[in-house]
């Protein structure tokens, strides 16, 4: 079990460091916001282009494998919509963005280092391909369920529009579908461009942990804390247990392909079921309070879950 705490605790120690120095005032709040600029817009863009470019697309497009991910992030998220209007008397609206804090794990900042650190570089293409996809997935389905079901929602298509402009200026889903592309047309990577490009997804990771601990002093932690464990729970047990079940009951996935699998599903939720939470201005608190709560009982849960997967 210490070995295996030795592969969680580096990923955690730097999300604390950046917490740590934030709460301490050594590095500012624009600081951080610069800093996570550069690593969003070049290093993850980086990192996920020359992924992208270079990936097996068999491996990539594995329907199985792509299905013991994500069926299961669409059934917390609609457990979740049930149990927050049923037990918790949410509103529609309202319990969909609970739900949502189900749905979106924290894949790229959280769910590759631990996924490199246990299972080697080898593994990466896997989670890579899981991340391909997520973000516009994840907000599809999410935006698509609060449009139909909130009163005063603007109307799918107005909804999905606005995250499609969104997307269509994102940096991270742009590098996504330039390397896609890239890879479909078979060309290569000149040696220059991608030792470039090697050097700066370097900085990808380790800057984007920092990021995400330094950006928790901007969240307080208040509400329903029966509620707040709900919804942690749903992403950190439920989701990997189902992930798990289909992974290696139901389409006999290959070891390593189902062990990180399950391990990308068993990521807490990050900054980004707080931006959907704020976008619609609903169940902020919650949102924050998942965020929080789950990134810390994930330091427990991710240990656990790498110690029962071998």
């Amino acid at each position: 079990m210490l070995e295996i705490l030795g592969i969680v605790a580096p990923v955690f120690l730097v999300v604390t460091l950046g917490y740590a120095a934030s709460r301490l005032r050594a590095i500012s709040d624009s600081e951080v916001d610069t800093m996570l600029r550069f690593t969003t817009r070049f290093a993850v863009t980086a990192l996920l282009f020359r992924a992208s470019a270079t990936i097996d697309m068999g491996q990539a497009l594995d329907p199985a494998m792509l299905a013991s991910y994500y069926l299961p992030a669409f059934a917390v998220f609609g457990i979740g919509i049930l149990f927050a209007r049923k037990a918790f008397g949410q509103k529609p609206g309202e319990a969909v963005a609970s739900g949502f804090t189900a749905l979106f794990a924290n894949s790229l900042f959280l769910g590759l280092p631990i996924i490199e650190r246990a299972y080697g570089a080898e593994a990466l293409p896997i989670a890579l391909a899981i991340i391909a996809i997520h973000a516009p997935v994840m907000y599809f389905v999410g935006i698509v369920t609060m449009e139909s079901t909130a009163r005063d929602g603007a109307g799918i298509i107005a909804g999905l529009g606005k995250v499609a402009h969104s997307l269509s200026r994102n940096p991270m889903v742009v590098s996504v579908a330039a390397g896609l592309a890239w890879n479909v047309l078979g060309l290569p990577l000149p040696d220059a461009a991608e030792e470039a490009m090697r050097l700066l997804a370097g900085a990808a990771l380790p800057l984007g942990m920092f990021g995400i601990g330094a950006t928790l002093t901007r969240y307080s932690f208040g509400g329903d804390l029966v509620e707040t464990g709900f919804f942690s729970a749903l992403s950190l047990v439920v989701r990997p247990l189902m992930a798990m079940a289909l992974a290696f009951w139901i389409f006999d996935l290959d070891p390593l392909i189902a062990k990180v699998t399950i391990i990308m599903g068993a990521m807490p939720g990050g900054v980004n079921i707080y931006l959907f939470a704020t976008m619609y201005n609903r169940s902020q608190a919650l949102a924050a309070n998942v965020v929080l709560v789950g990134t810390v009982a994930a330091i427990v849960t991710c240990t656990l879950w790498l110690a029962a997967l071998g």
